[in-house]
């Protein structure tokens, strides 16, 4: 089989020198790039038995102008052939970041990512080989195709079918006569024994883990079906598995829990809200609760203590630095010491759960009228009229209206975000959570946003909201060190947005988005 590379001309994001993902999906032509393109087509084989082209709009320009020539040859538009997805990266014309992920890919790191939600090498690969063996599987040998893709796959094609000397027939196009498909098949082999590797030496990790049979099979599951999952990195993984593995997490009291759900909470010097927090979730009638201190330095223990003679307390603590998915790995021990079968209600010690008429219903009451297994929730961030960190906690009383928004991921399904610090931060943390659940032993705790198996987020009903009282005051302290250490998702980029925009005079309050809490719209529409 005879294979043209073509390159599409020179685009509008190539005249910027930009890292932009507007600019990557809706790049167009320029006039140089259009002239480039149209004498580039004068240098192609008399005759075109196929064209395959990626999505975009520069590729798809390039590719109308060589059907033009070859008016009557079979089009194909190939997503496979799109451009690298660089994640989030925009508007910088250089970046260190981009830079050395392409430095580790180049020596060989198959599984680091261009940005938090960009590609990595074996995505890449694999999208590119399934591609180049349907081209194998639906031509002739002795056909002559044309590929109109973008310079980095061309190469990454390139390197995937071992073609070193190219005849280049002018600066656009590259023609290759005879391809040798069996050098495809050999790197198609090696990617799978790159998958079968880091399948194993997760198996291996999950193999020593003293937990129910249930929960270990269906992490076994995942790993097999999920080891490159976006939302399943190996960072997140190993940092689960520690969480689970870890024996620093200790009982400090013995307590006999009343027949019940179970309350779980991690905290880490609340004391400013340890008062409003605690009535709340005994006024909705929880009886039992798992407290955990995680580092706490300030009276939040010695608050929380003063509860002991009204409710079930039993008291844990561990000194390990916080770590988002090492602490889904602490819940989850905690999960498996108490046992399966029971409800479960895990939330955070700035957290709030409410429903309708929650002032008057207790929470089993709720459960039982609605018949509920399991519950997703939206964080409502909650807030004051002055300036961020600033008044009293009675002021805390705001919340947005209409600047939440829904969108589909891919695995875990409905993905709320939006609200105020979309709105004046512009970033867009996941607010979904399922806070409620009864745990049978088979549900993986892998991220404070969702759960494996993927079907238990939709089985989950949307019928309650979690207050987050996020920006009270004195929480600028600590949200200075988190930017520091890094110790959040993301190695803490929000919280360095919140640092950087400390000394601006910034209020959520704007009387066009904000209703008080007591005007929360319990309908639950999406």
């Amino acid at each position: 089989m005879n294979i043209v590379f073509m390159r599409h001309g020179e685009a509008t994001d190539n005249v910027k020198e930009i890292i932009s993902d507007k600019e990557i999906y809706w790049s167009v032509l320029t006039e140089k790039g259009i002239k480039t393109a149209l004498e580039s087509i004068e240098f192609l084989p008399k005759e075109i038995d196929k064209i395959y082209v990626s999505p975009f709009p520069r590729t798809v320009e390039t590719a109308h102008f060589v059907f033009e020539k070859y008016n009557k040859t079979e089009v194909i538009i190939d997503n496979r052939l799109r451009e690298i997805n660089n994640g989030k990266y925009s508007q910088k014309k250089n970046n260190e970041e981009l830079d050395n992920t392409r430095i580790k890919q180049i020596n060989g790191d198959y599984f680091v990512r261009f940005g938090e939600y960009g590609e990595n090498k074996y995505d890449i690969e694999i999208r590119l080989c399934n591609f180049l063996k349907d081209v194998y599987n639906n031509n002739f040998k002795s056909n002559t195709i044309i590929i109109v893709s973008h310079g980095s796959i061309i190469s990454y094609l390139k390197r995937i079918l071992c073609i070193k000397s190219p005849h280049i027939k002018t600066g656009k196009v590259e023609e290759f006569i005879d391809v040798d498909f069996s050098q495809f098949f050999k790197y198609a082999k090696k990617l799978d024994k790159i998958r079968l590797s880091e399948i194993q030496k997760r198996l291996n990790d999950i193999k020593t883990l003293e937990i129910n049979n249930d929960l270990k099979n269906n992490l076994i599951k995942m790993i097999k079906k999920e080891f490159n999952n976006i939302e399943l990195s190996d960072n997140c993984f190993q940092n689960y598995i520690d969480g689970i593995k870890t024996k620093e997490l200790k009982k400090l009291n013995d307590i006999k829990f009343d027949k019940g759900i179970i309350l779980v909470c991690f905290y880490n010097d609340f004391e400013n809200f340890v008062e409003k927090w605690m009535n709340h979730y005994i006024n909705i009638g929880i009886k039992n609760f798992v407290l955990v201190n995680n580092n706490s330095t300030d009276n939040s223990t010695k608050l929380l203590k003063k509860y002991e003679s009204i409710v079930n307390i039993s008291f844990w603590k561990i000194d390990e630095m916080y770590n988002c998915y090492k602490m889904c790995g602490w819940k989850q021990q905690i999960f498996e010491f108490y046992g399966i079968n029971n409800y479960y209600l895990i939330v955070d010690s700035d957290e709030l759960f409410i429903y309708k008429d929650y002032k008057e219903k207790l929470l089993e009451d709720f459960i039982k009228k609605e018949k509920l297994f399991i519950i997703k929730t939206m964080m409502l961030d909650v807030y004051t009229d002055k300036k961020m960190y600033e008044g009293k906690l009675e002021d805390f009383k705001y919340v947005d209206k209409n600047t939440y928004r829904t969108s589909i991921a891919t695995s875990y399904g409905i993905r709320f975000f939006g609200g105020p610090r979309s709105r004046v931060f512009g970033i867009n943390p996941s607010l979904q959570k399922i806070p409620f659940i009864k745990y049978t032993g088979k549900e993986i705790f892998i991220n404070d946003h969702f759960y494996y198996p993927w079907n238990i987020n939709n089985k989950a009903k949307f019928c309650s909201y979690l207050l987050h009282y996020k920006f009270l005051p004195g929480d600028n302290i600590k949200y200075n060190v988190f930017a520091k250490d890094g110790r959040h998702w993301n190695n803490s980029r929000e919280y360095k947005v919140y640092n950087d925009k400390i000394n601006e005079n910034i209020s959520f309050y704007d009387e066009n988005y904000s209703i008080s809490t007591e005007d929360i719209d319990f309908s639950f529409d999406i």
